[in-house]
């Protein structure tokens, strides 16, 4: 029993807290000059110099000042200003037409945060005045409120407030039904301190019940949600005590004297906490006794009595003087057991502690057996009549919940009439959104697949453009080679046969420079005569040299030579005009490769599709245009007749990049014609002008 006041304690404690850490209204506001006139009033109220007289003059200036207001909403903001500072309001009936007032105010301005607030106030209201009937219904007014807006932090508070009022009634199946609510909805915020109230009051019923294994879970998840918050050493002192007192009670005497001991020892738990100090004290003694340890057990129930004396807490020396009495008559002491009793009794009664006071009675009655008769039947009418109340109360919060449920019944049907004409109008925006989502889906699909093709394609280009590079790099070293050999030939014949022959017909002039005969006259007419066999050699050597340039080795007119004789096997004949004085190589990179493949491509298609007997391939250009006109005398096709194939899309695509145009010229019947307008290029220009 010791453990479930110093509980009921540490609830009314909580409710407390709650109480005063309420948000203000979001959507109240005031001028700073009006604000601040009732916080001074109220600041003023608090001086201890101020006389109670004056405290309610300034109440009664503060509720004249608020009604006044010609501002609703600055009149709801004054007076749930007032109803939330009970400490500034302190007389009864002012308080309750300053908390009408917020009610009705705030409903008129359709401020439900603020309404629920003010209902909040009245609960607390009640609660402090211990009209736990009237606080629970304030409690469950202001939890509805709350959670028509989504306040579910708010609403949470209010179920586990009251959840504690149930407890105190002994309504255990309705306090843990609320408990429950009020997790479920802490649990997505994260609000590990209101969690750890939660199980902790789970703990407590669970523990009355004479679950203890359950108690314990109880207790164990309050301590893990604690240590998630600030301040949780010291928070955690009073649920180990609890703790203990589960271990005391299931006989587990070892486990709670640990308990109790490690209350006892925490840091500054005398000065921080008193009575929890004084608390642990008086249950450790209590456990030693039950332990059959006698040992200091006089010394710590006295120290325990003498700090609640000190702190004026009634109710727990109540608890002390019954242990004490306890300890007294194991030690067969029996008159100071029956002492100790009786102030036991007297403090019992002082403090409406109603168990301990039945305890107290069955106690007398076992070591005063003259009066047992009279302690006796007092215990059996407290008892009647407590449980009478206990009824009495659980039927009236029977009766509240039940109203709550009617008038959420009567909101459902208020709505359902509405829900009925809202589910036509979703379902039709509901067909609508899938078939827009339907056409957003085929569209995306589409256009991700012309995407992926136009990537293939590219890719498969740039392959190809990158092989045609290098056939052309591997051509051009093979003419390389070729000029290299023809260029060594040349300067063998030179230095062998050409510098030998004209080395000999010096010397031999040389030589004959110095003669006149008739013999040095002949064997000069031999050397002018190997001069001019020297001269007809050169002469052979420029006109074989002449005949190469004029033959000409050019990369790119050589590859499209070759593309075209590739096809001989094939029977159509294949013709390539070109200027071959023209230096086609000089042509950009991108242009030779792009042509390339555009002539290759309709050449193609002219074989499988054309049925022509000849292919026809011309090259003109001038110093601003490259022109490309292939023709071929096939059956043609026409050109507005369907979707555009694939050839057509890729000379579309080269010649995009080379900045160019292109023009078809067919007819059914009549042969094909394309022809290619290409800009010659700034960096083409360049490297004729280096040629140059």
């Amino acid at each position: 029993m010791i453990k479930y006041y110093f509980s009921i304690f540490v609830l009314v404690i909580f409710c407390t807290s709650c109480a005063k850490t309420k948000p203000s209204s979001e959507t109240t506001t005031t001028t700073k000059l009006e604000n601040d006139s009732i916080s001074i009033w109220i600041a003023k109220s608090q001086k201890p110099t101020t006389t109670n007289e004056e405290k309610l003059k300034l109440q009664l200036k503060a509720y004249a000042f608020a009604e006044n207001s010609s501002n609703d909403s600055l009149k709801a903001s004054y007076f749930s200003t007032l109803s939330y500072n009970q400490i500034f309001v302190t007389d009864s009936s002012l308080f309750r037409k300053v908390n009408k007032r917020a009610i009705t105010t705030n409903e008129k301005i359709k401020d439900s945060t603020a309404l629920g607030i003010a209902y909040w106030d009245m609960g607390y209201f009640f609660q402090g005045k211990v009209f736990k009937d009237s606080a629970f219904y304030y409690y469950s007014e202001a939890q509805k409120t709350f959670e028509d807006i989504n306040e579910n932090a708010l609403s949470g508070i209010m179920y586990l407030n009251m959840a504690s009022i149930q407890m105190q009634i002994k309504d255990y199946t309705g306090s843990e039904a609320n408990t429950t609510r009020a997790i479920e909805l802490f649990k997505p915020l994260n609000d590990n301190y209101n969690l750890y109230n939660c199980y902790n009051l789970l703990g407590i019923l669970l523990g009355d019940l004479e679950e203890y294994e359950k108690s314990l879970i109880y207790y164990n998840e309050a301590l893990y949600y604690l240590k998630k918050t600030e301040n949780s050493k010291i928070n955690e002192l009073p649920i180990i005590n609890n703790i203990g007192i589960v271990y005391r009670n299931t006989k587990q005497y070892k486990k709670a004297i640990e308990n109790f001991e490690s209350v006892i020892n925490a840091s500054n738990i005398l000065v921080k906490n008193p009575n929890l100090y004084a608390k642990a004290l008086s249950n450790l003694a209590t456990t030693k006794l039950y332990n059959e340890d006698t040992l200091g057990i006089h010394n710590l129930l006295i120290k325990a009595i003498d700090i609640k004396h000190q702190e004026k807490a009634l109710g727990s020396l109540a608890s002390s003087y019954y242990g004490l009495a306890e300890y007294n008559l194991y030690a067969k002491d029996t008159l100071t057991a029956f002492d100790n009793a009786k102030k036991a009794l007297k403090f019992s009664i002082e403090s409406n502690n109603n168990e301990r006071l039945l305890k107290t009675w069955s106690f007398l009655a076992g070591i005063d057996n003259a009066n047992a008769t009279e302690y006796f039947q007092k215990f059996t009418i407290l008892s009647d009549s407590l449980q009478k109340e206990e009824r009495k109360q659980q039927n009236k919060f029977a009766r509240i919940r039940f109203e709550t449920d009617e008038f959420i019944a009567e909101n459902i049907e208020l709505e359902s009439e509405k829900e009925v004409l809202s589910k036509q109008k979703k379902m039709w925006i509901g067909i609508a959104t899938g078939f827009f989502l339907l056409g957003l889906s085929i569209y995306i699909i589409i256009n991700q697949r012309a995407k992926n093709q136009k990537l293939r394609f590219d890719q498969q280009q740039q392959a190809n453009n990158q092989e045609i590079f290098n056939l052309m790099l591997m051509q051009k070293q093979k003419v390389d080679e070729v000029k290299r050999l023809e260029q060594k030939r040349i300067s063998e014949e030179l230095h062998d046969g050409v510098l030998g022959k004209m080395l000999g017909a010096r010397m031999i002039l040389t030589g004959l420079n110095k003669r006149a005969t008739d013999e040095a006259i002949q064997e000069k007419s031999k050397a002018l005569g190997s001069l001019q066999e020297i001269e007809n050699e050169i002469r052979s050597i420029s006109h074989e040299l002449s005949h190469s340039a004029y033959q000409k080795i050019n990369n790119f007119t050589d590859s499209i030579e070759t593309l075209l004789s590739n096809n001989k096997n094939i029977d159509i004949k294949t013709f390539f005009h070109f200027n071959e004085d023209e230096n086609w190589d000089s042509l950009a990179g991108d242009v030779k490769i792009n042509v390339y493949r555009i002539i290759q491509e309709t050449f193609q298609n002219a074989i499988k599709h054309a049925n022509c007997s000849y292919f026809e391939v011309t090259f003109h250009r001038d110093d601003e245009k490259f022109n490309v006109i292939m023709s071929d005398n096939g059956i043609g096709f026409n050109l507005n007749k369907g979707k555009k194939g694939i050839g057509i899309r890729n000379i579309t695509s080269r010649m995009d990049k080379l900045n160019g145009s292109f023009h078809i010229d067919t007819t059914e019947g009549q042969g094909t014609t394309i022809s290619l307008n290409i800009p010659i290029q700034i960096e083409t220009k360049k490297i004729i002008n280096n040629n140059t």
